[in-house]
């Protein structure tokens, strides 16, 4: 199902929690919402699931409005959505079939159907045979497992995650994230994922759009977003992978005046010794690395360029002529 947001806007008194917001999320992909503490992002994902309705703008999905939606037409309309959250929002005194049963006990299915489908969405989460379990003696990570299988229980078409991943460790993460994107892919689904971390968005989503201040600063492929980014915003949220991944690493904290960008075949290729012999510029690299971005490889090269402004120009134009992304850090 496709969903398409046109002029959303939706204030608390003097706060503009989202001021314009316009977007399309093409069916059957992962759509990620990132932005920092404050961006809007809640706010747009509220107004998107229909929790909440806009000040201002339309939502549909396909080509029904559902933001104006009557009472009962709403709780028909939601039943084709499903949600999971970063704390889980598990019925403790319920066991893990019993979380899983609730949606579908709410909507008055046969107690046989429910049965079965509890059964298969235990399976389908890596669960079987857990059904039983009482949900405190389950890890944080078999808690969402429980919470993604009761969110996919009516046979949703659209699953939001709100910060899904963000109480979990490293691994678990990972293996939460595959699960969804298997999931997507078994059962066609729209996931729009909202996050602060650009991890979760390089590891899951196939799109992007990049909040700040309520408004999207940035939309673009994943791939795009990583071999090209525009805004002082995304740009901020891929350094942040250089000091956490294992695979980008800064071994000094000193200078880094230009941040290269190098796309699929172009990592593997010996540009900086060309670009070195074919202008006489030096290379004093700061940090370096590769990360496998929806398939592809994405290169990044933090460095300074010398041994003068004036070859560092010519080295820098030939990069470029070289399909090698540049870009020169003002601040330093």
């Amino acid at each position: 199902m496709q969903i398409r947001l046109e002029n959303l806007k939706r204030n608390y008194g003097g706060l503009h929690a989202v001021d314009g917001v316009s977007l399309t999320i093409p069916s059957n992909t992962v759509f990620g919402i990132i932005g920092k503490s404050g961006a809007g992002k809640s706010t747009l994902v509220r107004l998107i699931s229909m929790l909440e309705k806009p000040d201002e703008g339309e939502v549909y999905y396909d080509d029904k409005r559902v933001d104006n939606l009557d009472k009962k037409s709403l709780i028909q309309e939601r039943r084709k959505i499903g949600m999971i959250f970063q704390t889980f929002n598990l019925f403790s005194s319920r066991n893990a079939q019993g979380n899983i049963a609730y949606p579908m006990e709410i909507c008055g299915m046969d107690k046989g159907h429910i049965k079965k489908r509890c059964a298969e969405l235990l399976e389908l989460v890596g669960l079987e045979g857990r059904g039983d379990a009482p949900i405190s003696t389950l890890s944080g990570g078999q808690k969402q497992r429980v919470a993604i299988a009761r969110a996919l229980a009516t046979n949703p078409d659209i699953l939001f995650c709100d910060e899904a991943t963000s109480a979990l460790d490293p691994q678990t993460t990972r293996s939460i994230l595959q699960l969804i994107k298997d999931i997507q892919k078994k059962m066609n689904l729209t996931v729009v994922m909202i996050t602060h971390q650009m991890e979760v968005v390089r590891d899951a989503c196939d799109y992007v759009a990049v909040l700040d201040a309520g408004k999207v600063v940035e939309q673009a492929s994943v791939q795009q977003i990583f071999a090209n980014p525009k805004s002082p915003v995304t740009k901020d949220f891929l350094s942040s992978l250089t000091n956490v991944r294992e695979s980008v690493v800064r071994w000094s904290q000193d200078g880094g005046h230009y941040t290269l960008r190098f796309r699929g075949s172009k990592t593997d290729a010996p540009i900086l010794s060309t670009v070195s012999a074919e202008t006489g510029a030096v290379f004093n690299i700061r940090a370096a690395g590769v990360q496998n971005v929806s398939g592809e490889e994405m290169g990044v090269m933090v460095c300074d360029i010398g041994p003068d402004t004036e070859t560092a120009k010519k080295a820098i134009s030939n990069l470029i002529e070289k399909g090698i992304i540049v870009e020169e850090d003002s601040n330093e």
